[in-house]
């Protein structure tokens, strides 16, 4: 699964975890630019992610990632492994 399709998925959990299918995220979108992003969001959505993608963040991916490319470049790792 390369970079761009990781992302498209990552997208669309985005839509569902913060409930807004209009929901246009980029890799520098973050709890600044999502308003339903808090920490019981986030919690959330680093759940369905692990889960989509058959993977574990660590502490510090979990608890670090400024952005949701961050979140993919974790992913990508994850999956490359």
């Amino acid at each position: 699964m390369d970079r761009e399709e990781v992302f498209s998925k990552v997208a669309d959990i985005c839509k569902e975890v913060f409930d807004d299918e209009s929901l246009e995220v980029t890799e520098t979108s973050s709890a600044k630019d999502i308003e339903a992003w808090d920490s019981l969001t986030h919690l959330d959505l680093i759940s369905a992610l692990e889960d989509t993608f058959q993977v574990s963040f660590t502490l510090e991916e979990f608890s670090g990632a400024k952005n949701l490319g961050e979140l993919v470049n974790y992913l990508m790792k994850h999956l490359s492994e």
